[in-house]
């Protein structure tokens, strides 16, 4: 009796220690996959890569984010805004602000537009600025690539004169990037290209454009009576050109 009573004691011992041996091998091997976890991400994270946009870890932790057509607009919205609107004070912080939100190609052949049509040269030359107005942006998040078309006008304005509009539209793509000072929406620009825009121009800013010249007309005018530049026979001066506007980009 006392045999089979030690021989039960044996085996019920003998299978705790198993399933404790199981338990602990089953602790240590969770162990030691979390250790090499966090050992493959922290080494990643010593690996970068420099783009545009700043240098980025090459593991980068899974995110769940996503983008709104909100704030692709405001993207597209504002790079319109820097790249195009200017003077000659704020031409190269504007297109440092808007060129890390496009791809370089795309950059470049922007810049090099501005570049042959001597826009900063123009500013200086006649006082001048470009004032740009976004009419609309369509953007279509519902199969990638993303896409998008951006509407604009631009109104140069030489000295207090504004000069007749100049619409400008353009196709494009969206793709997703890294999050940074120089570019916080997470996107960029790639496929820019200028497509054709021919808005009519309204019938008040018509006027406005006539009255300006009318009033400019009479100021000239007045200038040349008090210099005695009149003609005796009362005819018209003759005006001198209006200096040509700064260059829009090229396309």
């Amino acid at each position: 009796m006392d045999s089979a009573k030690n021989l039960s004691t044996s085996f019920s011992t003998m299978r705790n220690l198993a399933m404790g041996s199981v338990l602990a091998l089953l602790l240590v091997a969770l162990a030691a996959g979390f250790l090499v976890y966090r050992a493959y991400e922290n080494s990643g994270r010593r690996v970068y890569v420099v783009g545009q946009t700043g240098s980025v870890a090459a593991l980068s932790a899974p995110t769940t984010e996503t983008h709104t057509a909100y704030e692709a607009r405001n993207l597209v919205r504002n790079f319109m805004q820097t790249m195009f609107g200017h003077d000659q004070y704020t031409y190269k912080a504007n297109l440092d602000a808007a060129l890390p939100l496009i791809e370089g190609r795309g950059g470049r052949r922007i810049y090099d537009g501005f570049t042959r049509g001597q826009v900063l040269q123009n500013y200086e030359r006649y006082a001048a600025r470009n004032v740009v107005t976004v009419d609309s942006v369509s953007i279509d998040m519902n199969h990638r690539p993303w896409s998008g078309r951006v509407y604009i006008k631009q109104r140069i304005f030489i000295g207090g004169e504004q000069k007749e509009p100049l619409p400008l539209a353009a196709k494009f793509n969206l793709t997703e990037t890294n999050r940074s000072d120089a570019n916080p929406y997470g996107l960029l620009i790639t496929n820019f290209d200028y497509i054709p825009y021919n808005p009519q121009v309204s019938r008040e800013e018509l006027q406005a454009l006539k009255e300006q010249e009318a009033d400019r007309q009479r100021a000239l005018l007045e200038a040349q009576r008090s210099a005695g530049a009149v003609a005796p026979d009362g005819d018209a001066p003759t005006t001198q050109p209006a200096p040509a506007l700064p260059a829009a980009p090229g396309k």
